[in-house]
């Protein structure tokens, strides 16, 4: 990156529209920044815990640009159509391989903010986000998530008896 263009070109041994594309590409490949926080609370295994998971594409420093608010797309010339690149954001247990839960998205140049509704049993849950893309090798991301405390759950077995039980009359009335 910091050397001489005359330096570069005879390293590289490329033509003009070869150095053109590597140019071109290099600047399409994602540099994504990953951002998490649980939602604050008691955790029970009843309530769903949500994850809120923002992706920001990098690029702040160009919001003057605003004309071009379109998608990205993948420079993939063998391709057979545009390619628009798809983000699977991926909560999971590795000590237990069990997928937790499970969402694709498309990151727009700016940023995006996804909130995941996880299952998660009574326990310690010491849990991995892995946010994945569909058409870049080596921009995947692992993080650690905190660990969380999940307490159990009322089962509240008393309401559905008394649905029952209002059914039943009702029908006694008919």
């Amino acid at each position: 990156m910091e050397m001489e263009d005359d330096d570069r070109a005879a390293l590289l041994n490329m033509t003009p529209g070869q150095l053109r594309d590597v140019a071109a590409f290099v600047n399409a490949y994602p540099s994504l920044e990953v951002a998490h926080e649980f939602e604050e609370g008691d955790y029970t295994s009843t309530e769903p815990v949500s994850l809120k998971v923002t992706l920001s594409g990098g690029e702040e420093e160009e919001e003057e640009d605003d004309e071009d608010q379109s998608e990205p797309v993948v420079i993939a010339p063998f391709y057979p159509i545009k390619k628009i690149p798809n983000w699977w954001l991926v909560v999971g247990d590795p000590q237990s391989r069990q997928l937790i839960g499970i969402r694709r998205v498309t990151v727009p140049k700016k940023s995006l903010t996804v909130d995941l509704k996880l299952t998660l049993g009574a326990g310690s849950h010491k849990l991995h986000l892995y946010v994945i893309c569909d058409s870049f090798m080596g921009c995947d991301h692992d993080v650690a998530l905190e660990p969380i405390q999940v307490a159990q759950g009322d089962s509240d077995d008393s309401d559905e008896d008394d649905d029952e039980d209002d059914e039943d009359e009702e029908m006694e009335d008919a």
